[in-house]
């Protein structure tokens, strides 16, 4: 049992969440291990940390009844050996696989002494052998080695030989830090920091690039080389921020085709009233268009099929622009309501086109149309779709009133809100981890070249958002055991 315990502690306390280049000893401190590692190994996909001390304080698990004690216990034994001062770094290598699961997983934690590390192990019924000057251990699929200061877990998907991979993976840690931006992301405070390798998701994709000519390849290859994507995950009183940041190189930036625009013209075309739901897109469709064209032109062919046969026909004639032609690239849509399933909502939308796209809806005489779920109107900017003439973007009122905290949307290249405010939770039967919505008050997102931002605030604004996510998970999980028992 203690044997079992120890597992699921180690492995669930490291699988939580998933500047110049200089020479060291990596086996002193996980962040410098990692770094190093990361550099002996292009197959790292995604790296970071998390900061398991902050996070278990956040959410207050100690109240927890009946677990809180034994969650206690267990984190202060472990105390003992592992320094949960720092956060514990990992990385998964790639490739994915069909499921998204990544081919093996490491952990990289600070021990406090590495025979006590070793000893208390050993108590709880895990054998240690020795390879290289390194004591490991394995069980099933997990593998755990100690050297110095540093001890890693290794989670592999398949069958290998675990003294080789216990060697070689030390051996690369005792290499040169990456430097740059990886060692940018190792040091990004926050509760939980994720960095994202673009090169080598690229580079392990099962995607077939074989339509591509090897010098498109090629390109595609120098375009996401040294690009990193950093997010930054924050618990804090009353808000859950996470934030994105685009490290990409120069060449990638350049084809980068998202637009922002503060005066949001979206919103005019939506209507009035006060939503519960949008989302605005705001595209450079010309930029974008070239970028599919070059690499994946059987991309545009593909959606037209999607849409039907009117679109395969336009495309015939849509010269060198392609979609860029008849879209101006910019998308809307709110929802009204009280977002219950059993109701239908009311909606407005709108599709920006260009000249052209204006003359080919004339030409398929599709302007001023209705259909089963509302109405379509031709506008002199794209097509506005409404199922409620008083809300429309043709009522007398015409103002959209946006909720607390959506007051940049439409602004960014990608906009979006929900407004949970005095839904009806229960009408909307949320299931497992779904029901952690019922702490939330409105979630916001908006994201453009440079990253995004998503804020996810709770509706209790003096306390912890892990602390109200985790009371909520109490709650459900007491009432469950109460209709187990009434079975």
């Amino acid at each position: 049992m203690n044997k079992i315990i120890s597992i699921l502690v180690l492995v669930g306390f490291s699988l939580t969440f998933i500047n110049s280049c200089s020479s060291g000893d990596g086996t002193q401190n996980p962040k410098d291990a990692l770094s190093a590692f990361i550099n002996e190994n292009d197959h790292i996909i995604a790296f970071g940390h998390v900061n398991l001390e902050d996070i278990l304080s956040k959410s207050d698990y100690a109240t927890i009844p009946t677990f809180g004690g034994i969650i206690d216990g267990q984190k202060k034994d472990w105390e003992k050996v592992i320094d949960f001062s720092q956060p514990v770094y990992y990385a998964l290598e790639g490739p994915l696989d069909e499921n998204g699961e990544p081919e093996s997983f490491y952990g990289f934690i600070q021990l406090k002494d590495k025979q006590a590390m070793i000893d208390k192990m050993t108590v709880d019924g895990f054998d240690f052998n020795e390879v290289k000057g390194i004591s490991y251990t394995e069980d099933g699929p997990m593998m755990f080695g100690v050297l110095n200061n540093v001890g890693v877990i290794i989670v592999k998907k398949q069958a290998v030989d675990v003294e080789k991979i216990i060697a070689s993976t030390f051996q690369k840690v005792k290499g040169k830090t990456s430097g740059g931006e990886i060692d940018e992301i190792l040091e990004k405070k926050g509760d939980l920091v994720l960095g994202m390798n673009v090169s080598s998701i690229f580079t392990t994709s099962q995607i077939d690039f074989s339509d591509l000519s090897k010098d498109k390849q090629n390109e595609l290859q120098e375009l996401v080389e040294g690009s990193y994507i950093q997010t930054v995950f924050k618990f804090e009183e009353g808000a859950a921020i996470v934030e994105t940041k685009n490290l990409f190189s120069s060449k990638l930036k350049e084809k980068l085709f998202f637009t922002a625009d503060d005066q949001a013209p979206i919103v005019a075309f939506l209507g009035s009233g006060s939503p519960r739901m949008g989302f605005s897109i705001n595209i450079d469709m010309k930029k974008m268009n070239d970028f599919i064209t070059e690499f994946s032109p059987e991309a545009v062919s593909d959606i037209a099929k999607a849409i039907g046969p009117q679109a395969q026909m336009a495309l015939m004639f849509r010269g060198k622009d392609g979609l860029a032609s008849f879209l101006n690239g910019k998308v809307g849509g709110v929802l009204y309501g009280d977002l219950n399933p059993n109701k239908q909502a009311d909606f407005n939308a709108f599709l920006g086109l260009t000249t052209k796209g204006k003359d080919l809806v004339g030409d398929f005489s599709l302007e001023d149309a209705k259909f089963d779920f509302g109405q379509m109107l031709l506008e002199k900017d794209g097509l506005v779709f409404s199922n409620n003439e008083e809300i429309s973007y043709k009522s007398n009122q015409n103002e959209l009133i946006l909720p607390e905290g959506c007051e940049n949307f439409g602004k960014g290249a990608i906009s979006f809100f929900v407004n949970l405010d005095g839904v009806d939770m229960d009408a909307l039967k949320l299931e497992d981890e779904a029901n952690i919505l019922r702490a939330v008050k409105y979630i916001t997102f908006d994201y453009d070249n440079n990253g995004g931002v998503l804020y996810i605030k709770a509706k209790k604004g003096q306390e912890n958002i892990l602390k109200q996510a985790m009371d909520i998970f109490v709650e459900e999980f007491s009432e469950d055991l109460k209709s187990m028992q009434i079975q």
